[in-house]
């Protein structure tokens, strides 16, 4: 018997075997990078994404009637599904020339960086989800796309900054690409090149990095950071808005209030050009212009902003630090129109922000992404069909990078307050410290007159508010000789023509008593005549409403030399004619009259008296009631004249030096007061008196 060596041919039935038993395992092809890196090197990527789409198609159930929301539901929770539905919508969406594989064959670095978002299949899903409009006319349409300009720029932001491909500046790196500078909405102030993608990245970077933003920035989505980064304003004026804030009224920034800041725009027709921020904030507007401030002050902190139209009216709505859209500088969200790429009602805005920031819109979104990808009608309408119950519940389906973003900003309790920076001071010169007073007080305006707050720097400072009708600031100085001084100040303003009224005591004769013929609601206590001569701007005599015409008579206590006087009513007004008498023997005779007071001042030829009146004798007010801060006469003058601030777009807001003006001091100890005139706001930091002449 011949004897045939069989084992070729059990090892072939063998292989044929296994063949047949492998062979549906091996046809079923799943979603996988090597296959992924091959199309892209081929320049073809048609077959891949048919090989992804029939994948995705396959996970679908075939029959519509078992399309049912929890099947739905299971698919989204699983990430391999959720990767390979975003990363076929990544395909379908880049197609703006030059297409994928063009660019990543342009530059070894394009086709890495096409390969590191590929394979990063949430990344892509935050990506697709931060690029989708939000009003749902324009997602019905779905007509948006993806340009491979967008992942040059992203390519840029990452190779310059590798600490770009997590966490927040992830984010900020993906809405700085999606929405770059320019792209907001259009408005006043706005910069003709206000930057690029990068430039945008590394501003906002720097000034989280620096603590200039507020907390709630490491909170935003990738989808709210869009609403920072493309502010049309340039990264200067960025800059300004912060620099000057944190100096002028630091508060705003501590209390997240920044909104606030658009009621320090005066609602007039501006007088400057709207060259930068600083003249839009400074030369005012009207509602269009004031929007734009109030969206630009925002973006600026890294608050979410956009404009908002309502009927014959521009506002403004924001992100508040707890998370929701609030309008601002208008009418409520019933009469509002928001666009972001498309327009939506106020009431829609809302709900699609709210949809956004759980995990609704993703999974409406993912269905939406998964509908178009099946042939036949039925199953997409299965699928459209659960749409409308997609809730609030549904947060636990996979969602982009939903579930890294941190609930609530990881910053600890308010700082402590700085110590003041040490100032050292040539010898002789008197600084003062603005926090370092004894009284203070003011009339009107929009929340207190004057208050003392922590300097951004370390120490105090004193912030003036807007549209004030007067505030005092009262001092105690040690004055080592007599003489003339210097006095310069340490103040910021974001408005022009702003001034502090600077006024000493000490040279001027001191006054007994004090009588008059008339006193507001018979408070004489806190309204008498003896408080226009106690040394004090923070008191005043006034008079009834109604009244125009009354005396204040002072009495020096003896007879002395008197050719100077000073009379302050400030900003009231309301006196349109005057005189000035001294007693010669029992003989009242007329020293000078006048017409307006303010801030009066005269020199007379030299009388000798010991008593001095004033006469009342007109007014403007319709209702009268005159009030007088300050009567003094003497031999010379006291100290007092204006420190004015000065205001250029490129300063606005920063501490600057005034320029000085002479001030008589009277050696020993005094009081030192500070008046602000109703004005536009003002910060004072503090003052130095340096001796120019002076007794030796």
């Amino acid at each position: 018997m011949t004897h045939r060596n069989t084992a070729p041919l059990l090892l072939g039935l063998a292989c044929c075997l296994a063949s047949l038993i492998a062979s549906p395992a091996a046809r079923a092809w799943e979603p996988n990078a090597k296959d992924r890196e091959a199309a892209i090197d081929s320049g073809d990527l048609a077959d891949y994404i048919e090989k992804l789409t029939t994948w995705l198609q396959a996970k679908v159930p075939a029959e519509p009637a078992a399309i049912t929301r929890e099947v739905l539901q299971n698919l989204l929770r699983d990430e391999a599904f959720v990767n390979a539905l975003a990363e076929r919508q990544f395909l379908v969406k880049v197609w703006e020339r030059p297409d994928l594989v063009t660019y990543a064959a342009a530059d070894p670095k394009n086709r890495a960086f096409v390969s590191w978002l590929m394979a990063n299949g949430r990344i892509m899903d935050e990506f697709l989800l931060t690029r989708t409009p939000t009003d749902m006319h324009s997602r019905n349409d779905n007509s948006w796309s993806i340009n491979t300009g967008m992942l040059d720029a992203w390519r840029t932001i990452q190779e310059a900054h590798p600490d770009s491909k997590q966490g927040l500046y992830l984010r900020l790196a993906m809405a700085a690409v999606l929405r770059p500078p320019g792209s907001g909405n259009q408005g006043a102030g706005q910069s003709k090149e206000p930057g690029t993608p990068l430039s945008r990245f590394e501003h906002y970077m720097a000034a989280h990095k620096n603590g200039e933003l507020v907390p709630s920035f490491d909170t935003l989505s990738a989808w709210e950071l869009t609403q920072v980064v493309s502010s049309n304003a340039s990264d200067k004026d960025l800059g300004w808005a912060r620099q000057a804030v944190l100096t002028w009224n630091p508060d705003y920034y501590r209390q997240e209030n920044i909104v606030a800041l658009g009621s320090q725009m005066k609602y007039q027709g501006s007088q400057i050009p709207y060259n930068s921020m600083s003249c839009l904030l400074a030369g005012g507007g009207k509602c269009g212009p004031r929007s734009s401030f109030g969206v630009f002050i925002n973006q600026a902190f890294g608050i979410p902003a956009m404009g908002v139209g309502q009927p014959g009216h521009a506002a403004v709505c924001y992100r508040d630090k707890h998370g929701n859209w609030q309008v601002a500088m208008g009418k409520g969200w019933h009469v509002s129109k928001v666009s972001d790429r498309g327009t939506m009602s106020g009431g829609e805005f809302l709900e699609r922000t709210k949809e956004r920031k759980m995990s609704t819109f993703a999974h409406v979104e993912h269905l939406r992404w998964l509908a178009t990808l099946l042939p036949e009608k039925p199953r997409k309408d299965a699928i459209m069909a659960v749409l409308p119950n997609v809730s609030e519940g549904d947060y636990d389906v996979i969602s982009g990078l939903r579930s890294e973003l941190p609930a609530k900003p990881a910053v600890a309790e308010k700082p402590a307050a700085k110590p003041a920076p040490k100032v050292e001071v040539a010898p002789g010169v008197i600084h003062v410290e603005a926090g370092d007073f004894y009284d203070m007080g003011g009339l009107g305006g929009y929340g207190a007159p004057a208050a003392a707050i922590d300097s951004y720097t370390g120490g105090k400072q004193l912030h003036f508010g807007a549209l004030i009708q007067t505030a005092w600031v009262g001092y105690k100085i040690k004055v080592p000789k007599t003489g003339i001084y210097e006095l310069t100040a340490q103040v910021s303003v974001v408005n022009w023509g702003q001034r502090l009224y600077a006024r000493s005591f000490g040279a001027m004769h001191p006054v007994k008593s004090a009588t008059a013929t008339d006193v507001f609601g018979n408070n004489t206590k806190d309204l008498g005549p003896q408080m226009a001569t106690d040394h004090s701007l923070g008191t005043r005599w006034a008079m009834n409403l109604g009244k125009e015409q009354g005396t204040l008579e002072l009495d020096l206590g003896e007879p002395k030399p008197i050719s100077k006087m000073i009379i302050d009513e400030r900003s009231w007004d309301r006196v349109s004619g005057f005189r000035v008498d001294y007693k010669d023997g029992d003989e009242w005779k007329l020293l000078f009259e006048g017409r307006d007071i303010g801030d009066f001042k005269k020199e007379f030829p030299q009388v000798t008296t010991q008593y001095v009146r004033l006469v009342l004798l007109d007014g403007k007010a319709p209702a009268g009631g005159p009030t007088i801060w300050d009567v003094s006469v003497g031999d010379v003058f006291d100290g007092h004249g204006w420190i004015e601030a000065e205001w250029s777009a490129e300063t606005a807001g920063l501490w600057q030096s005034t320029k000085p003006i002479e001030m008589r001091l009277v050696e020993g100890e005094q009081t030192f007061w500070i008046c602000v005139p109703g004005q536009r706001g003002m910060s004072l930091k503090s003052f130095d008196l340096k001796p120019k002449e002076v007794r030796n």
